[in-house]
């Protein structure tokens, strides 16, 4: 079922180019600057309303608590920013539209990912800047997947030399540990979101493992 589905009962105010979303304390605002530019992709067949959507549905309440979350669509070419998918400051997350104009699959489900992968890393807990960044990224590409929007693109599972290399190759690597221990990914994650105040290797311990 997509986020559109989910969240029917949700009232919609949308102004322009702007389309919010409000549930209980979090509210969700997306916002299209391509109107007028050569990157009208987004706006032509994902829009304001489903990111808002989307948004919502990725949402992780008990993470850090933000009230108020804000996504932005714009072409990085033409604002000087190096060409990445997307970036994330706090509880703001940047959509690349030149990286949307030109993907070569289905441009609403990829931005559902990269929604559902950039939410992963609003959310998290850092442990006051002690967790590594590749379990980060790991974790939010691990909701993605499990969230039902994996792309094709990414590395083969088996791939890769460390566990915590990050991305789609610690995303794998979580996912064969739950299919070891049920419900580790999950108490892993609830982890991250709740109480996380430094990381150590403690954490893996509290899971039933040891790590290195």
């Amino acid at each position: 079922m997509r986020p559109t589905q989910l969240f029917l009962s949700v009232v919609l105010f949308a102004i322009a180019l702007k389309s919010t979303r409000a549930v209980r304390e979090i509210e969700c605002e997306v916002f299209d600057h391509t109107y007028g530019t050569p990157d009208t992709r987004f706006g032509r067949e994902v829009g304001t309303e489903y990111g808002a959507d989307a948004l919502l549905a990725a949402a992780e309440p008990g993470g850090r608590g933000y009230d108020f979350i804000l996504l932005e669509v714009e072409s990085f070419l033409a604002n000087g920013r190096s060409f990445v998918i997307a970036t994330t400051n706090r509880s703001q997350i940047l959509v690349n539209a030149d990286y949307l104009q030109t993907f070569p699959g289905n441009s609403t489900d990829e931005f559902t990912g990269i929604v559902y992968f950039t939410s992963g890393l609003v959310w998290e807990r850092t442990g006051n800047g002690t967790a590594p960044a590749g379990l980060m990224t790991g974790i939010a590409v691990y909701m993605r997947l499990t969230s039902g929007w994996e792309y094709k693109g990414w590395p083969r599972r088996g791939s890769g030399l460390r566990w915590d290399e990050g991305y789609a190759i610690t995303a794998n690597f979580l996912e064969d540990c739950g299919g070891l221990r049920l419900g580790f990914a999950s108490f892993l994650i609830a982890m991250m979101l709740i109480s996380l105040r430094s990381y150590s290797g403690s954490l893996w311990m509290n899971c039933g493992w040891t790590i290195s």
